[in-house]
């Protein structure tokens, strides 16, 4: 499952009418809502998960594989709600709709490059982009555990007076 982050911009309508902008965009790359939580299916029948579609200050969408129709509808999204996508909350990838204007609404912790994408295509190839670059960032093993040292069960000369002043052992 892949995620991907929307930062509304300055210029983002507020509540009540920001749902009703992301259900436009929806009609207009021909998807619909499954009716299941969040789920929405999109023309060719693959899968986009909305959350927070209705809040402020932006919102998530997940999708278990990318396809263009996946681009289509997040292109369709950005471009409706007037709102920025980033890869992820704490990278530096920005990418917004050919035309929007404003800044982002929230705070970012980053001095990000902005990427215009001008078609579903573009943004399809900048997701994949996303996609490796947090793939890469990943670790591809587990970390191998320290030793853990023993210690004996023999009081050393110290532990005593340790025990004494402390009320345990240290």
């Amino acid at each position: 499952m892949f995620t991907v982050y929307f930062s509304h911009a300055t210029t983002t309508p507020f509540q009540p009418g920001l749902r009703q902008l992301v259900d436009a965009a929806l009609v207009d790359c021909g998807a619909e809502w499954t009716g299941l939580e969040a789920e929405v299916r999109l023309s060719d029948g693959a899968l986009l998960y909305l959350f927070g579609e209705d809040e402020s200050d932006g919102m998530l969408a997940e999708y278990p594989v990318l396809t263009s129709t996946v681009a289509e509808a997040l292109l369709a999204i950005l471009s409706r709600t007037n709102s920025f996508l980033l890869g992820d909350p704490h990278g530096g990838a920005l990418v917004r709709a050919m035309g929007v204007v404003g800044d982002t609404r929230t705070p970012l912790f980053f001095a990000p490059q902005i990427t215009e994408a001008d078609s579903a295509d573009a943004l399809l190839e900048l997701l994949k982009q996303i996609q490796d670059d947090n793939a890469d960032s990943r670790p591809t093993s587990r970390p191998t555990p320290a030793p853990v040292s023993r210690r004996s069960s023999k009081p050393g000369p110290g532990s005593i007076i340790l025990e004494l002043l402390f009320g345990k052992a240290v």
